[in-house]
């Protein structure tokens, strides 16, 4: 299925790979078509994606503009239409598209902070990297992982998240905020988090279990009058 253009992208052209003995610099041609192709790709690959291209058929002719391009990823097969000297012409060969993914460079366990000096990057297909795995070392610098992540693999999404500051089965405080009414109490967490999380307390004065927000170490605040009001900070 061929994908239409919307937006330019700039690509390195890493060079053909044919078994045949390739030229000794990729054609203004490819350089096009790996732009494009990238482009079509859209923002779920990063900026910093490379492509090996490989055209079907020699062509040497000038690029006035790329039609469509489209690319099945299974296969790795291209199909392009392009306009060149006032004429379509289709065109069709192999792309590699590569990706750069961060990894961890040592075991990582739940509770520590993930570092700079923690990852590596490793180049690898862009069918292998695929959607469930995290692509920015800057989205895991300051996380903490939920699970152990293993040296060299990819971080799965969902498997990193904020420190965790609220222990499970640990005191917390439940606060209460109405405009200028500060109202505090006792809990025990049910669940673990980090700052923004979701996670279930028991009010130790009423054993009722409410649900709030992850505000802070120890912290957390729920909405609503379900805090005793006899329990003021």
């Amino acid at each position: 299925m061929l994908h239409v253009l919307r937006r330019p992208l700039s690509a390195l052209l890493l060079g053909t790979m044919l078994a045949l003995p390739p030229p000794a610099a990729a054609g203004p041609v490819e350089t096009r078509l790996a732009e494009e192709l990238l482009a079509s790709l859209g923002p779920s690959v990063p900026p910093d994606a490379q492509v090996a291209l490989t055209l079907g058929r020699p062509f040497d002719g000038p690029v006035d503009a790329v039609r469509d391009i489209g690319l099945d990823p299974r296969t790795g097969i291209f199909q392009a239409r392009i306009l060149s000297d006032g004429h379509v012409v289709e065109l069709s060969g192999r792309a590699d598209v590569e990706v750069t993914m961060p990894v961890p460079v040592r075991r990582i366990r739940p509770g520590e902070i993930i570092e700079a000096a923690d990852l590596t990057t490793i180049r690898l297909s862009l069918d292998r990297a695929g959607a469930g795995f995290i692509a920015s070392a800057d989205a895991l610098i300051g996380q903490s992982p939920r699970r152990q992540l293993s040296t060299g693999r990819l971080v799965q999404v969902g498997s990193v998240g904020a420190p965790v500051v609220v222990q499970r089965n640990r005191p917390v405080t439940l606060v209460y905020e109405d405009g200028a009414l500060l109202l505090a109490a006792r809990g025990r967490a049910l669940q673990e988090g980090g700052v923004g999380d979701t996670v279930r307390v028991m009010n130790i004065a009423s054993s009722t279990v409410v649900t709030g927000t992850v505000t802070g170490a120890e912290t957390v605040s729920v909405s609503g009058p379900r805090v005793p009001q006899a329990a003021r900070p």
